[in-house]
């Protein structure tokens, strides 16, 4: 019977569940069996158990709330024992009258709490007693008190070192991301806010807050009115932008850190969260891939400025290297300190011709103008009418002298400006190598005369194991014919083909596969083989050297270079620039574009006779005669350029000297 009754009990659930697809329902439990099973009901904490995690909370909650109950604790045994010696009258500190009162009760209390031996003079033993279960309470209570205080401060100083404290400044300069160009933007905002009291630039980056501030501190010792404060933090996380107070920021610059375009887009993305429009600040953001910069741009709608720096970095060095000393003449145009680019709105030019507004500046260089929809024309056609709602864009110290001197009549031109100028072909030498190159190259053709040609001296070691590796890297060129030859072989070999004749030398730095120091230490060495080289030259070549670090700049000076190119600086003034007026960036585009207008120096006999003093007015209207701008001149013998000089200036130009003109490409 019992085994029958097991297999009805066991069959009843089986057929159930096949046919309702289910899984088995457990077979109920005999009766009387449930008391055989184990109690698996959590049993009741204790109070200790309790008091023990809530404690442990506390501790998680920080040093503050531990604090806060320690304090508590010792309030109401300060009480609880002013309570005591009020009630039953004890006698007072050093045996004194019985205490009156419960103010007098609670000093008396909070006395032995914070004195150890307040009790030693006590004469009665109810006294005694109860003012030594005070003091041995303040021992361990006030003492861990004051232990977790030292330690709270402790904490709170780490976390201030850290740099994850909130920052309140408004009206500053946010950096987004940890670059090695950030030094060189400093610097240039220091310049740019030294007739500020109270300017700031905050940065925000994933280096320790230390490391930051070390740094700048040493490569930009002197900050001026300017306060810089770091804080170490991720630009991509909202949080961390609240930190530094993004709503509160003036502008705000993106630099392509360890991360590259990838942190920067993250870093605006974030941005764009917490101010979708962009209204509060505008954003500068430094890209690598000219796609990503596109896309950023639209789908922004053009709210902030894209920067790509080796695209510019080629586009002013290949022009810097067509023509010594144009490289001075970017830096005093993008720098703070002497020129820079104005636009003002000039309601008197209305109606006016370019020819006209060229000397309607005594103290300032008109380059062009901004139309009202927005379009920068640089150098228009001398003819072209100033309209309503036009901005002019001009050269000047400072913005207060871009003042309107009235329309005059330009002054006699004594040169033929139907002579043209025609830039014979030439032979250059390029040594070194780098991810710049193919861009140098590119824009450096388009400025040669047809059949020139180009000699390009690379050292496979630091490239690659073949120069046939190299080949495909090689843009096509239009206007010069490149030859690669292998170098690295010592000084002799250079020294020999340098002797062979060229126009021009022109010296890259090897980026990529060694250091900053290594790359500028090899290309000193090469700029003394080839100071040694054109030293018996009748017409010793022009030589541009590409520096990295701008430290090294004064050391390399003695080698007899004519002009320098700091790469990275030159890319680190633009982005300090459209940091403060962004608007600047379309007089960029236009300037550094391959079909925009470009920066040249002519030979002076275009624009002014030989050996003949000249007002840079005539020079001025010389020029404009042939359809270009002049804004500034460079004398040969010492290698000076002035740029913007006032239009009553006297000049002798010579054969050798130029001028400086922008014109039509």
């Amino acid at each position: 019977m019992v085994n029958a009754e097991k297999r009805r009990r066991t069959a009843v659930p089986k057929a159930g569940a096949s046919a309702a697809g289910a899984p088995p329902t457990p077979a109920p439990l005999p009766t009387g069996t449930a008391a055989a099973l184990p109690d698996t009901t959590p049993a009741e904490p204790t109070f200790w158990a309790k008091l023990r995690y809530r404690f442990d909370l506390a501790l998680a909650r920080g040093p503050l709330v531990v604090i806060g109950y320690l304090g508590l604790v010792m309030l109401a045994i300060i009480f609880v024992s002013s309570v005591l010696l009020w009630l039953f009258r004890l006698k007072g500190v050093n045996g004194g009258e019985p205490i009156g009162s419960p103010f007098d009760a609670f000093w008396q209390a909070m006395l032995r709490v914070v004195d150890s031996g307040t009790f030693a003079a006590d004469a009665t033993w109810p006294t005694r007693l109860v003012g030594l279960f005070i003091t041995m309470c303040g021992i361990f209570l006030a003492g861990s008190l004051i232990g977790l205080i030292a330690s709270a401060v402790d904490l709170k100083i780490e976390q201030l070192r850290k740099g994850r404290s909130t920052v309140l400044e408004t009206g500053h300069t946010l950096v987004l991301g940890w670059s090695p160009r950030l030094p060189t933007i400093l610097s240039e905002l220091v310049e740019a806010n030294a007739n500020q009291k109270k300017a700031a630039l905050v940065v925000l980056a994933g280096v320790a807050k230390d490391e930051m501030e070390d740094e700048l501190r040493v490569k930009v010792p002197d900050t001026g009115t300017t306060r810089v404060v770091c804080r170490t933090g991720d630009p991509s996380s909202p949080a961390d932008l609240a930190m530094v107070h993004v709503t509160g920021a003036r502008s705000i610059i993106v630099l392509a850190g360890d991360e590259g375009d990838a942190g920067v887009v993250k870093a605006v993305l974030a941005v764009r969260s917490v101010d979708p429009m962009f209204a509060n600040a505008h954003v500068a953001a430094e890209l690598e891939n000219p796609g990503h910069a596109a896309t950023l741009r639209t789908l922004t709608e053009g709210r902030i400025v894209t920067i790509q720096a080796d695209e510019i970095i080629a586009e002013l060095t290949a022009q810097a290297c067509h023509q010594a000393g144009l490289a001075s003449v970017f830096r005093e145009l993008l720098d703070f300190d002497g020129a820079e680019i104005y636009f003002t709105p000039v309601p008197e030019l209305v109606g006016a011709t370019y020819r006209d507004a060229l000397l309607a500046f005594d103290d300032c260089s008109v380059l062009g103008w901004i139309r009202a929809d927005g379009v920068v024309e640089l150098n228009p056609p001398v003819d072209a009418v100033f309209g309503a709602g036009f901005e002019i864009i001009t050269v000047a110290e400072d913005d207060d002298t871009v003042v309107f001197t009235g329309i005059v009549t330009p002054p006699e031109v004594a040169v033929d400006t139907t002579v043209t100028f025609d830039e014979a072909p030439q032979r250059i030498l390029m040594i070194g190598w780098s991810d710049l190159g193919p861009g140098v190259i590119r824009e450096l053709d388009e400025f040669l005369a047809p059949g020139s040609t180009l000699d390009l001296v690379v050292d496979p070691d630091l490239i690659s194991s073949d120069l046939h590796d190299l080949e495909p890297e090689l843009p096509d060129t239009r206007n010069c014919e490149i030859t690669l030859h292998r170098g690295g072989r010592g000084p002799e070999a250079l020294m020999e083909m340098a002797a062979s004749g060229f126009d021009q030398a022109i010296v890259l730095g090897y980026r990529d596969p060694i250091p900053v120091s290594e790359a500028d230490a090899r290309t000193m060495l090469t700029l003394l083989t080839l100071d040694k080289a054109f030293a018996g030259s009748e017409v010793r070549p022009r030589i541009v050297a590409e520096m990295l670090d701008r430290s090294n700049v004064a050391v390399a000076q003695t080698t007899g270079v004519e002009d320098f190119i700091v790469s990275d600086e030159l890319s680190s003034l633009m982005i300090a620039q459209l940091s403060e007026r962004l608007e600047l960036h379309r007089v960029f585009d236009e300037l550094f574009d391959a079909d925009g207008a470009f920066v040249a120096l002519h030979p002076s006999a275009l624009y002014a006779p030989d050996g003949v003093t000249t007002s840079f007015a005539e020079i001025v209207a010389a020029a404009s005669k042939r359809g270009q701008t002049a804004f500034g001149w460079r004398i040969d013998a010492t290698a000076e350029g002035v740029v913007n000089p006032p239009k009553a200036s006297q000049v002798i130009l010579g054969a050798l000297d130029q001028v400086l003109v922008l014109g039509p490409r």
